[in-house]
Parts: C-alpha cells; sequence; structure tokens
C-alpha cells in the first residue's frame, strides 16, 4: 500500500503552520495565538466564547489552550472573565491591544484562505473539504 495521504497532508499542513507563524513573528506573536485572536474576533453568532469552544475549533487538549491562554493574558492580549451563573466557566475576550490587530490577522488568513482554494480549485474545494473533515472525526480521540 502507498502511504502517501497522511505524509501529504503533514506536509501541507507544516507549510501553512511555517507561513503562519512567518507572519505572526512580524507582530511578535505566534501562529497559535493569530489562529486565537482571529477566532476570537470573528465574534461567530456574537455568543460567549469559553476555552472548551477553543479546544474544540483547534482541537487541542486542554492543557495546550490552557497553556496558550496563559501566555496570552499575561502578554496582555486576552483577558478571561468569570461567569455570573459557574465561577468556573470563564469567557475569553480580546483585550485593546488584540483588537488593535486583529484586522490585519483577519486579512492574513482571508488570503491564505484564498491562497488555498485557489491551489485546490473551486470545483475541489467541498470535496477536499469533507474529505479532511472525515479524517479528523474518524481519527480523533
Amino acid at each position: 500500500m502507498n502511504r502517501k495521504f497522511g505524509t501529504l497532508i503533514k506536509q501541507a499542513n507544516n507549510s501553512v503552520t511555517r507561513n503562519a507563524d512567518k507572519f505572526a513573528q512580524t507582530l511578535g506573536l505566534t501562529s497559535v495565538q493569530i489562529s486565537i485572536i482571529d477566532y476570537l474576533s470573528r465574534g461567530l453568532d456574537n455568543r460567549a466564547i469559553f476555552q472548551k469552544d477553543i479546544e474544540k475549533e483547534f482541537n487541542i487538549r486542554r492543557a495546550t489552550a490552557t497553556s496558550a491562554l496563559k501566555l496570552m493574558e499575561e502578554r496582555d492580549l486576552i483577558v478571561r472573565i468569570s461567569v455570573e451563573q459557574d465561577a468556573r466557566l470563564k469567557q475569553v475576550l480580546l483585550t485593546h491591544k488584540a483588537k488593535k490587530i486583529s484586522k490585519q490577522i483577519n486579512n492574513y488568513f482571508d488570503q491564505t484562505e484564498e491562497i488555498i482554494i485557489d491551489a485546490l480549485g473551486t470545483d475541489n474545494k467541498s470535496v477536499v473539504f469533507n474529505g479532511l473533515s472525515k479524517i479528523i472525526t474518524q481519527l480523533s480521540d
């Protein structure tokens, strides 16, 4: 059996991550930090976003999310605010500092998305998206 798909997906992921790291460095941040800022700044459905939402969005473990958010809090990029109904739940919000750079970050991710779609071709976009989604579902723990 020719096992090229896993390697190719890994190589594509590495290329996307390296490109994001390169852009993030221009802002003094990491690719993880700009990804989280992008996610928070898009304000999906204007609902409160919690650490668990970030874990699910990026398919990362709790410890990874905790350390990323802690560092972002120390760098004044986010604040975590306890929710009235449950003090254990903390809503994650962008600070003014992060909001100031969020448009640049959103533009970077929009441009990257366009590059990826151009490379795949518009006709293949949904096929690749569905295939990758199935892989993530089948291989997730």
